[in-house]
């Protein structure tokens, strides 16, 4: 019986959908299937880690399945991802959920026919298109339990799109920071990646910046429990299933499928020490980690990136908001930085445990769609 490699393109906030369709196609074709699973992780030393290792995992790949939500689809690298698979003649497959329908699609996408994660039909059909490039037969399998789960995923998604769009469209107070006390929460690893890259990032604070680096949980621990820090630049390794902030070397094919780091900040202490430091702003520069920020956000403001930022790109809004800064508030500088640099980022404001809540709120509910 032949082997199939599907590669799974969503986003870290689809990370749950994607765990649910992963479990569910590998037990029902009883181990006929591998899964190369695309995440929405991007991290500025690791940058050139990236392109070969998607690279590597579609020419094995059998299959592409894309996650298409109504926020996926603005992705660019999503549709980079199925342009390469386009290009390789890979079969295609966009899994369509929470509310998105397939006129809504653009190309790429659009080209192929997709199916709907929270419909029987749609489920069946997916079924179907994997037995028939196995050359097997449709499983007999119980799907009432999977829609339950994806049902349940939805629910919870839209809530927390709605909630994170509250949070990014809800002005920040008027905070001043004219000559900013900075930390940059970083480690060996990561620094020694792209040792250029961290040169030009430094290079672009004024020198109106106070700019400190850090490169161990300890080292940041005793900074932030001892000193006050006006804005925390997030520049190492992040669980995107927990939010934890990695120090210890980390395999870099693997961070997305299983993270136990020897040396780490959960989340929850992260910003316990951020709220103790008096921080008013978290950068999160070393990629999308909406975990993270959900967490955050409950003592802070949060700054991340959209998408892939390049490093010059990322220096630009560096340069730009500190210079700001010392004449604008911090959301107005922010607006000005992202005009001058054309950076991919976000700025969401403090929503006092709006937003943790509502992300909480999607495992209850499939809990909750499974026990109940």
């Amino acid at each position: 019986m032949p082997h199939l490699n599907i590669f799974l393109s969503h986003l870290n906030i689809e990370r749950k959908l994607a765990e649910l369709l992963q479990t569910a196609i590998a037990r029902d074709f009883i181990g006929l299937t591998d899964f190369f699973v695309s995440s929405d992780r991007t991290t500025i030393p690791a940058g050139d880690k990236w392109l070969p290792r998607l690279i590597e995992g579609l020419a094995r790949s059998d299959l592409h399945m894309v996650l298409c939500s109504p926020e996926s689809v603005k992705r660019p690298w999503i549709n980079f991802e199925t342009g390469a698979a386009c290009l390789k003649n890979i079969p295609i497959i966009p899994v369509l959920h929470s509310g998105l329908n397939p006129r809504q699609l653009l190309p790429p996408l659009s080209e192929f026919e997709s199916v709907s994660a929270s419909d029987s039909e749609g489920v069946q059909k997916l079924y179907g298109r994997i037995a028939a490039i196995l050359g097997s037969r449709l499983p007999d399998s119980k799907l009432a339990d999977l829609l339950l789960e994806i049902e349940a995923f939805e629910a919870g998604y839209r809530n927390l799109l709605d909630v994170a769009a509250k949070c990014e469209s809800t002005p920040t107070s008027v905070v001043t920071l004219r000559s900013p006390q900075v930390l940059c929460v970083t480690s060996n690893q990561f620094l020694s990646l792209r040792p250029d890259d961290f040169g030009v990032i430094q290079a672009a604070f004024p020198e109106t910046a106070t700019h400190r680096r850090e490169l161990s949980s300890r080292s940041v621990r005793d900074a932030l429990m001892h000193q006050s820090f006006d804005i925390v630049h997030v520049a190492t390794y992040v669980c995107p299933k927990t939010g934890d902030l990695i120090f210890s070397d980390v395999d870099l094919d693997s961070l997305g499928e299983a993270c136990q780091p020897t040396d780490v900040i959960p989340a929850e202490a992260f910003v316990d020490l951020i709220k103790n430091a008096n921080t008013k702003l978290v950068v999160i520069a070393s990629c999308e980690s909406f975990e993270l920020a959900v967490e955050v956000l409950s003592v802070s403001d949060v700054i991340s990136t959209r998408d892939m930022i390049s490093v010059d790109v990322f220096a630009a809004w560096i340069e730009n908001f500190y210079q700001a800064l010392q004449v604008k508030t911090l959301s107005e500088a922010f607006d000005y930085a992202v005009k001058a640099s054309r950076a991919p980022m976000k700025l969401y404001a403090k929503q006092n445990l709006l937003i943790r809540k509502a992300d909480k709120d999607i495992g209850a509910a499939i809990q909750e769609a499974v026990t109940g």
